[in-house]
């Protein structure tokens, strides 16, 4: 394979578990994603610490430690001996919130995996969660796996296009697809939000630019291709919400691959992004791709697919065996 098309991970894929089935449900799909990327698997738990030190902090530190341990002996005996990657298994303990310590370690390693707790409306929006929060703070790519979700390999990816080049986001659709054998579905939705609904709908003109579009779709996905030969990849452009075609037919064998932008709490839950309300309700796996460079829409020229190589930021950590 040329250096184009590998699909091997240098960095390695980073899985957070705290003991529960969600969570050994995210390190069977983390496990089988590092085997795919000849990658190395790391099993982070995290544990709580209080802002300032107080009667009995010690104690629910130590308590807090305990069971972040325990949770790594669980998914070590879920593993079972296993070496995903062909790699021995890396296990760490570290002290803060899931959220902000996967976020961290996003910067250094290829993928983070986190699965998707099942919480209430109500609860949801006053707590959030961890995978919400993850997909919405961090710069690196990330995987969150739902309850239910299959552990092996996806049958079919599907990507959500947006109207600009988004190469890291075509970059990691057509690696997965490569990786995991399987096809790639790209789909741009037209007219996606009220905005472009009410602009599609003023003049005549708006046959002609969602044609516009789907060509640029089409063919940015013919440039890929001719990249990715051995993937087989179609194009559909749906009319109506982006959110609803995306998760139109998803069966928890899929594996959906988007966007993501880097944005405030309040900010993210009041827009309630494409990718959000996607990782949200989908029955599969859901890849959140932060995207880094500049953007061009389909008015723009065409540039060759830009190379998938993300950047590499040093984070510290502290490695148990």
């Amino acid at each position: 394979m040329n250096a184009t098309t590998n699909t091997s991970w240098y960095r390695g894929v980073v899985v957070g578990v705290d003991g529960s089935e969600e969570s050994l449900v995210a390190l069977d799909w983390a496990a089988c994603t590092a085997d795919a990327h000849d990658a190395r698997l790391t099993v982070v738990s995290t544990y709580a610490t209080p802002p300032e030190p107080g009667p009995g902090t010690s104690r629910l530190v130590e308590d807090g430690r305990r069971q972040a341990h325990d949770a790594l002996r669980v998914a070590m005996d879920r593993l079972d001996g296993r070496r995903p990657g062909n790699r021995t298994v890396q296990t760490v303990v570290l002290p803060g919130t899931a959220s902000h310590v996967l976020a961290q370690l996003s910067r250094s390693s290829d993928l983070v995996v986190v699965a998707r707790r099942r919480l209430g409306a109500f609860d949801r929006a006053l707590l959030g969660s961890t995978s919400s929060a993850l997909a919405a703070h961090t710069t690196g790519t990330v995987a969150v796996v739902p309850e239910g979700a299959a552990g092996g390999a996806p049958t079919r990816i599907r990507m959500g296009a947006g109207r600009s080049e988004e190469p890291e986001l075509w970059s990691a659709a057509f690696t997965e697809a490569v990786a995991r054998g399987c096809p790639l579905e790209v789909l741009h939705a037209t007219g996606s939000d009220p905005i472009t609904d009410a602009a599609l709908r003023r003049g005549p003109s708006a046959g002609s630019w969602q044609g516009v579009v789907a060509t640029a779709v089409a063919d940015r996905a013919a440039r890929w291709s001719a990249r990715y030969p051995r993937v087989t990849c179609t194009t559909t452009n749906p009319p109506g919400d982006a959110v609803a075609a995306l998760l139109d037919g998803l069966t928890p064998d899929d594996l959906v691959v988007v966007g993501g932008n880097s944005h405030g709490t309040l900010t993210g839950r009041l827009l309630r992004s494409v990718s959000g309300t996607v990782l949200r309700s989908a029955p599969c796996p859901v890849l959140v791709v932060h995207t880094h460079t500049a953007r061009q829409t389909v008015s723009d020229s065409d540039a060759a697919p830009a190379s998938s190589g993300r950047r590499a930021q040093g984070a510290a950590v502290e490695v148990h065996r």
